[in-house]
């Protein structure tokens, strides 16, 4: 094991909890095994939890939480050297000792824990070292899933994170245990979902949910081969954008392709990936939930995705924008030109920045038609007619997206003696889609395309 892991507030607790019987326990020993970087810490204590807590906060200048303070469960969030948010947690024994404890977490490879003297060694009574040496998932008991079913959800996030095989005994305490997952609150469902979309393997973190029965009881509905396959698409697609690196090109050569048509707008897109609608749920995240949603009916009924995922109403119009968008886009790639500008603007106009995701959701859809290099002049034109809509966001949006404002409502009535209505609306929108379209680009233009409308008394349309 590295100690070099550890986050270097790491030594400053462990000296401020000395006067404890303390253990360090969960994914941090785990990632110590694992050779991986560390940055939240849990604690499990024979006692006092809470003022150890209070006080590492105190010492640390940390923000402290009391978060069950019958179970004497309570949370440290400390910013390290780097400014960066590093989450403490502090919990008592479940049991007389740490071993009773351990029996009462989840899976082997995090029921290890690591005394805090600087002789101590892992304590790991249920074989989780060898489990993760030999890539195995196994619960720590069967009571595990029994006690808290949200666990057969994690344990298919944590078999995709780290490459791990479910062990057969697991996956039938999964199926046996999974009907409890309908009495879990959405909200828990929901955030252990997100964290299997922050991957990696997201497709194959969802075939597993479906293979082991937990879709029914996650979405209410089967997830389908296609919508797998889309799902896998983006994370493949995804993972050449995201790279630090310039990457073009792909063992997939429609992969490669699209990324040649389309990569110059990497760095645009890593940063509308990583925009967060909700602090710590980002677009990269729901851009896998929106493949699953092509389906409303689950059991013959139809679904209520509101209610099965409780996400903020920003976040569902993201994701219900952005499948009304990718129709729009399959449309357009069946025809043989490009849009137009003022299609373009008309597309923003309703869908506004979900039309960039919804461009990568019809990439999706129609990726498996193009699999083969005999369609690969095909494949070219749909790319050409998605990089048109890109570049209407990215590089021309004032000429085609947001044209500057050359009149406003009060310009219109006062030059034109136009009482407020919805008149001006319509002369306003007009004017924008002829300064896409025509290239009107003066106040005098405009004031003269405006009076013609004005003198030519069109009617209002729908």
């Amino acid at each position: 094991m590295n100690i070099n892991q550890f986050p270097a507030l790491y030594e400053q607790i462990i000296k401020i909890l000395e006067p404890y019987q303390a253990y360090l326990v969960g994914g941090a020993v785990r990632d110590l095994y694992l050779d991986k970087p560390i940055h939240d810490l849990d604690f499990a204590l024979a006692s006092d939890t809470i003022p150890a807590a209070k006080l590492v906060a105190d010492q640390l200048g940390g923000a402290f939480f009391v978060l069950d303070a019958e179970r004497e469960t309570a949370r440290v969030i400390i910013k390290d050297e780097n400014a960066q948010r590093m989450m403490v947690d502090f919990t008592r024994f479940q049991g007389k000792d740490i071993i009773d404890d351990l029996g009462s977490r989840d899976f082997t490879i995090t029921s290890m824990a690591l005394g805090l003297g600087p002789d101590d060694k892992v304590t790991d009574p249920y074989g989780g070292a060898q489990d993760l040496k030999d890539r195995l998932l196994r619960t720590t008991s069967e009571r595990s899933l029994a006690d808290d079913p949200l666990r057969c959800l994690r344990a298919v996030r944590l078999a995709a994170q780290f490459g791990l095989r479910i062990m057969p005994d697991t996956k039938d305490q999964i199926r046996k245990y999974c009907k409890g997952i309908a009495e879990i609150s959405p909200e828990r469902i929901r955030d252990e979902i997100f964290r299997i979309l922050d991957g990696p393997k997201q497709a194959a973190a969802f075939q597993t949910l479906e293979i082991l029965g937990l879709s029914s009881f996650v979405f209410f509905k089967k997830v389908t081969d296609q919508q797998i396959k889309n799902v896998a698409f983006l994370e493949d697609l995804w993972g050449l954008f995201l790279k630090d690196h310039d990457q073009y090109s792909a063992a997939n050569w429609s992969l490669g392709l699209l990324v040649h048509r389309l990569g110059r707008y990497r760095t645009e897109l890593q940063s509308f990936l990583r925009q967060e609608p909700v602090p710590g749920r980002t677009i990269y995240q729901l851009s896998f939930i929106a493949p699953l949603l092509d389906n409303g009916k689950g059991e013959g009924k139809n679904i209520n995705w509101t209610e099965i995922l409780p996400l903020s109403n920003q976040e569902w119009e993201i994701l219900n924008n952005s499948r009304l968008a990718a129709e729009v886009v399959l449309q357009r790639s069946r025809m043989e030109d490009p849009p137009r500008p003022l299609d373009i603007y008309r597309y923003y106009r309703q869908y506004k920045s979900a039309g960039v995701l919804g461009v990568f959701l019809a990439l999706a859809v129609v990726s498996s038609e193009y699999e083969i290099n005999s369609h690969q002049e095909a494949w070219t034109n749909v790319l050409n007619i998605c990089r048109s809509f890109l570049e209407g966001w990215w590089e021309k949006k004032d000429e085609w997206v947001s044209p500057p404002t050359l009149l406003d409502g009060d310009n219109i009535q006062s030059e034109f003696s136009i009482t407020p209505g919805p008149q001006i609306g319509y002369l306003l929108e007009s004017l924008r889609e002829a300064q896409v379209d025509s290239g009107i680009s003066s106040r005098e233009e405009a004031i003269r395309f405006v009076a013609d409308l004005v003198e030519g008394g069109i009617e209002l349309t729908e």
